[in-house]
């Protein structure tokens, strides 16, 4: 077991070293890939997000108005700063925050999808 640990850190820091001499030779290439990654991270939720709703319509038509909105609510603001946090350089409080917002949000729709989950 110890041996894959160390294996794992390797990679890990083998990763880093890469990166960190691509970020200083070829800075805006890097930049760039970066920036596609996001991008297809983005894409790759969107697509999870609505075949999960559209798998889950059903249930999502058993809430009341009340639950609707904040079910809804709560995807609204998590797309929003999931967009934002793509566009803006996150310092530590900025991740801290983002964490916060996004784990409040995903609270939020996870609660209100269990209450939905014996009403039909």
């Amino acid at each position: 077991m110890e041996a894959r640990r160390i294996v794992n850190w390797g990679i890990i820091v083998a990763a880093a070293i890469v990166l960190t001499v691509l970020e200083v030779v070829a800075g805006q290439v890097v930049w760039l890939l970066s920036i596609a990654l996001r991008v297809l991270i983005l894409v790759g939720l969107v697509v999870f997000g609505y075949r999960l709703w559209r798998n889950n319509r059903a249930r999502l038509s058993y809430l009341d108005s009340r639950q609707k909105l904040l079910f809804y609510g709560a995807a609204v603001v998590l797309i929003v700063f999931i967009l934002g946090s793509f566009l803006l350089p996150l310092s530590l409080f900025g991740a801290l925050l983002f964490l916060v917002v996004v784990g409040g949000c995903a609270f939020v729709m996870w609660r209100i999808w269990q209450d939905a989950a014996g009403w039909y």
